[in-house]
């Protein structure tokens, strides 16, 4: 009797350890711990990046002043020179004041925010038929008021009359009056980009930019915009 529960003991601790999981094995074998490696490893900064870049839901295409560059005789921002007149309203919106007649137009947008001295600010738009066909009308010249729009040369509005003589060959062009203040046209009509200049105190500032083709003077258009300018150069 006692060799019988003796072998039945016996048999029953050979079962257990036959069933036991061999968990500690598992947990230290390598293939496992590669796999682990390779799925906290994976590339994750893509879509995050690409959520921060839109985060403000604005296409960087249609955004004239995601790209604040002024190139001289060229563009305004994602404005160019010789732009198809029918596309502006889609990259800008509708115009918030247009005044056309005979194939010619000036259009005007204000700015949403008024900038760093509290001063409204606006982006105007000559258009006009290309050539005597008829068949498209296209940006003549651009206007902006905004410091937002800036030269690679650090020029913007509020730049003192002195830096852009110092860095553009400018010639006073025209003048005009608009608010009780005189304003004179200094135009570097070889680069194709020209001043309003404003008196500020003691000096002299610039209060617009004015984007029209080189070789060509400011004043051959710009006077559409004030017709009482007075005009030095043509």
């Amino acid at each position: 009797m006692k060799k019988l529960i003796f072998s039945f003991v016996i048999f029953f601790l050979l079962s257990a350890c036959n069933n036991a999981p061999a968990t500690n094995d598992n947990t230290s074998s390598p293939d496992t711990v590669t796999n682990k490696d390779t799925g906290t490893t994976q590339p994750d900064t893509v879509v995050t990046n690409n959520d921060d870049n839109n985060s403000n839901g604005i296409n960087d295409a249609e955004n004239p002043e995601s790209m604040p560059l002024i190139i001289a005789g060229e563009s305004v921002g994602k404005i160019t020179l010789g732009t198809d007149a029918s596309t502006l309203q889609n990259i800008l919106g509708k115009p918030d004041m247009s005044d056309a007649a005979m194939g010619k137009a000036w259009l005007t947008w204000y700015g949403k925010k008024r900038d760093e001295h509290n001063n409204k600010t606006e982006l105007d738009i000559y258009t006009a038929y290309k050539d005597t066909s008829m068949s498209e009308q296209t940006v003549q010249q651009i206007r902006t008021t905004s410091s937002f729009f800036v030269t690679a040369d650090s020029v913007h509005v509020y730049s003192s009359l002195a830096d852009i003589k110092n860095k553009y060959t400018v010639k006073k062009a025209a003048q005009y009056n608009s608010e009780g203040r005189t304003i004179n046209i200094y135009d570097d009509k070889q680069k194709g980009i020209a001043f309003e200049i404003a008196p500020a105190g003691s000096q002299n500032i610039c209060t617009g930019i004015i984007l029209h083709a080189k070789g060509k003077s400011v004043n051959e258009i710009y006077i559409m915009l004030h017709p009482n300018m007075k005009r030095f150069d043509k």
